[in-house]
């Protein structure tokens, strides 16, 4: 599906996991693929093995980072189709043993930076182009030790839904993505004990992990015309895990 003309996504943490796929998803589908990631050993990798890849290192706890990436991204494009803003990291603690140490690097990464990368890269998004932002499940249900992680999903939820109304007058649609148990770098089916797996599938209707490939697809969705009339919205992708109750 390669053209002389392929639009181009821009992704931050596209180095593993849902990001990654991402990348290979939209390449596949003729884009140009531009992405980030914070460790250079990860990215380095990426480079090697796809080579149509263009990648720089960004870490989007930087202040600094993410007021340079407008002119690293204006060097590879003049123009965004879509934006997927992925970069983000976990951390689960009871609410009593946060610090605020921990509060305000979750939030620098989780927060801040999708607030401004996304305002950094505005001048180069073109009309009717696609910001897709990765939320995550666990803001829709109370979860223990999850107090610092959920909220900063949720506050970029409701910002994607603020931005959709916005950004209407040049056509951009904004929308997120919120999966479920995913098999990552950080996270998987073989990092888990066997009984805590057994407990985790057991809510989960579908009855397993989901793979990053199939968290791609949903992005690729959002970013296509065939999603032409979603706007402002949060598109969960958990495996039924959320539109359910189980009884303990």
């Amino acid at each position: 599906m390669a053209n002389n003309h392929p639009k181009t996504i821009f992704i931050t943490g596209g180095t593993s996991g849902i990001g990654l796929a991402t990348a290979k998803k939209f390449f596949e589908e003729g884009y140009q693929v531009i992405l980030t990631g914070s460790n250079e050993k990860k990215l380095q990798k990426v480079i090697e093995e796809y080579p149509s890849f263009q990648a720089f290192i960004s870490d989007a706890s930087k202040t600094e980072d993410i007021n340079n990436l407008y002119s690293k991204v204006n060097a590879y494009t003049t123009g965004l189709n879509t934006l997927f803003v992925n970069a983000g990291i976990g951390m689960f603690k009871r609410f009593d043993e946060i610090s605020y140490e921990d509060f305000d690097k979750l939030i620098a990464i989780n927060y801040k930076a999708v607030f401004f990368t996304i305002q950094k890269l505005l001048p180069l998004m073109q009309i009717g182009s696609s910001i897709i932002i990765n939320a995550s499940w666990t803001h829709l249900r109370g979860l223990p030790t999850a107090a610092l992680y959920a909220s900063s999903k949720a506050a970029i939820a409701y910002l994607a839904k603020v931005l959709a109304l916005e950004l209407a007058p040049r056509k951009i649609r904004v929308n997120t993505i919120s999966p479920g148990y995913t098999n990552t770098d950080q996270f998987n089916e073989s990092h888990i004990s066997p009984e805590r797996y057994k407990a985790t599938i057991a809510k989960v209707p579908i009855g397993r992990f989901a793979h990053s490939s199939e968290i791609a697809n949903t992005v690729f969705f959002l970013a296509s015309d065939m999603a032409s009339y979603i706007n402002g919205q949060e598109l969960v992708v958990d495996g039924g895990l959320t539109a359910v109750h189980f009884d303990e």
